[in-house]
């Protein structure tokens, strides 16, 4: 080929042939990109949930009295929060009682659901003694899932002795645990 001196680059096939190749590149790429992304949310998500559990369970032995723990605005779908019943009516007063952690969910990424002797529970609210142990009679299963199909769920057990339990690989439909 005559190149004209000082002329350099590259040819047009050559140029079409990298972007191909990197087409492809990202076309592979994206998906398992996504789907990395999908698996730390839930796995922070699972972490967050744990880790507020076991705060409110050592804030309980911490201060030799209860802690309790219930779902924001009675949805367990919008989260869970922490606090100290001051004026022991067993309810969450703003006014009165101090709330110690709230647990935030955004139900249009991650969607949590509560179950308790097999049934679905919308509303749920228990304490930890002074001793670590839950309120609750049975254990509390607490299910996490994303808007995706298949074992990508996880679930947290929360035994009456207070001690957790995580179940990765759940399976989900479409944003509800099975």
């Amino acid at each position: 080929m005559n190149n004209p001196e000082g002329m350099q680059g590259f040819t047009l096939i050559e140029l079409m042939v990298v972007i191909t190749v990197l087409g492809i590149v990202v076309a592979i790429g994206v998906p398992s990109f996504s789907t990395l992304i999908d698996n730390n949310r839930m796995s922070t998500m699972t972490n967050d949930l744990s880790s507020t559990l076991q705060y409110a369970r050592s804030e309980a032995v911490r201060r030799g009295s209860k802690v309790q723990v219930s779902a924001i605005g009675s949805n367990v779908q919008d989260g869970l929060q922490v606090w100290i019943d001051d004026n022991g009516n067993k309810a969450f007063d703003s006014g009165t009682d101090t709330q110690l952690r709230v647990l935030e969910v955004n139900p249009a990424v991650i969607t949590l659901a509560a179950q308790l002797n097999a049934g679905a529970l919308k509303n749920v609210a228990f304490s930890f003694n002074a001793r670590g142990e839950s309120s609750l009679d049975e254990t509390l299963t607490l299910e996490l899932c994303d808007d995706r199909n298949g074992d990508y769920g996880r679930q947290l057990d929360l035994m009456t002795s207070g001690a957790l339990r995580l179940r990765p690989d759940v399976a989900c439909n479409s944003g509800g645990a099975n």
